[in-house]
């Protein structure tokens, strides 16, 4: 824990030097460059034992090694073109392709790392207005996930929602459905992102928050069926029932988020409309959240859209009186940082031993 705690306190004391309104020039994407330097740090040099997934992936690994290119080219076209038996092709092809460099899973770790934070970086420095606070949010709520454990769905969401959210704010249809594509080969979970181009841009009216309301408990009662659509669909039928499954602690805090928004929602839109393309990821998410009431595994539904956190919550805070926002502001902090302390997270370098 004491190490992601000491990332977290130099996120703060990087952000007091270069975020201030008298700082230095270039301050914003000198602290973005150092924030996603320590946490490519973090996620590329960890233990084989972090992350609930890490040593299943690397038999994966070490499993490609032994794969002609010849029989994985024909595996992506049979599975892609074809009716061929497998799933995610573009992942072993791209395992294939970094091992022309190095067949070290350590060094395959830093790859991966730099595949998702550097698009995260330039992510954020695009687009939140408080870098800290989003930085902050990611290593309190979603660094477990796209930092140390779905490496697949790391790298697919890198493509699909990193990069192709570039795609939605310039309005260019064919190469966002490209890098969805393209993301759906390493993880088809990346196909459920389609839609948002379309969505993302829809106007919040009373009607369609009268209708997302009525809709979100409607999927909540339903959610089996749904699950069982998704669970068809995707192809990963050893998604099973869990009893007593519930994200209840990330599920409150997504609805109290959204509803603080929705109530926010114009001052919000006023200064930045970009606001509209978050609200819609999130009622989207909260769409999907139902599903993780039957296998936790389904967050990589919802963490598509739930992603969008990180820039919502400041752009929520700027709309606040200046008075109020400072207070709503270290209100957060506060609060992002007991949380982290809560969940007493586990963290070993690799040459560290158990």
């Amino acid at each position: 824990m004491w190490i992601y705690l000491i990332n977290m306190l130099l996120l703060i004391a990087w952000a007091a030097l270069l975020l201030r309104d008298d700082g230095i020039k270039h301050g914003k994407l000198l602290f973005v460059t150092i924030a996603t330097g320590q946490w490519i740090l973090l996620s590329g040099f960890r233990h084989f034992s972090i992350g609930a997934d890490t040593m299943q992936y690397k038999w994966m690994f070490d499993e490609t090694k032994r794969i002609s290119w010849e029989r994985l080219g024909d595996n992506f076209i049979n599975i892609v073109f074809g009716d061929g038996d497998g799933r995610d092709p573009g992942y072993y092809l791209l395992q294939k392709t970094i091992q022309i460099a190095t067949e070290n899973y350590q060094w395959y770790l830093l790859a991966v790392a730099l595949l998702f934070l550097i698009p995260f970086g330039v992510w954020i420095y695009r687009n939140s207005t408080e870098p800290l606070l989003s930085f902050l949010i990611f290593s309190t709520l979603f660094y477990a996930f796209f930092a140390i454990t779905g490496i697949r769905q790391t790298i697919a969401t890198a493509i699909a929602v990193l990069i192709g959210y570039y795609f939605i704010q310039t309005r260019r249809v064919w190469p966002f459905v490209g890098a969805v594509l393209l993301a759906a080969t390493i993880h088809k979970s990346a196909l459920v992102f389609l839609p948002f181009y379309f969505l993302a841009t829809k106007t919040i009216t009373p009607r369609y928050l009268l209708f997302m309301g009525a809709l979100i408990p409607f999927l909540f009662v339903f959610r089996v069926p749904l699950f069982e659509f998704f669970r068809t669909i995707s192809g990963y039928n050893e998604y099973e029932y869990y009893t007593g499954a519930g994200t209840f602690n990330f599920s409150m805090i997504l609805i109290l988020i959204t509803i603080v928004s929705l109530w926010r929602r114009e001052q919000m839109i006023a200064v930045n409309p970009n606001v509209t393309h978050y609200l819609n990821a999130l009622l989207l998410a909260l769409c999907f959240l139902p599903l993780t009431f039957i296998n936790p595994s389904m967050m990589r539904i919802v963490q598509y859209f739930s992603i969008f956190v990180m820039l919502l919550i400041p752009e929520l805070i700027r709309s606040f009186e200046r008075r109020e926002r400072l207070l709503v502001y270290y209100v957060a902090i506060t609060m992002l940082l007991l949380l982290f302390v809560r969940n007493e997270p586990l963290y070993m370098f690799f040459w560290q031993q158990k």
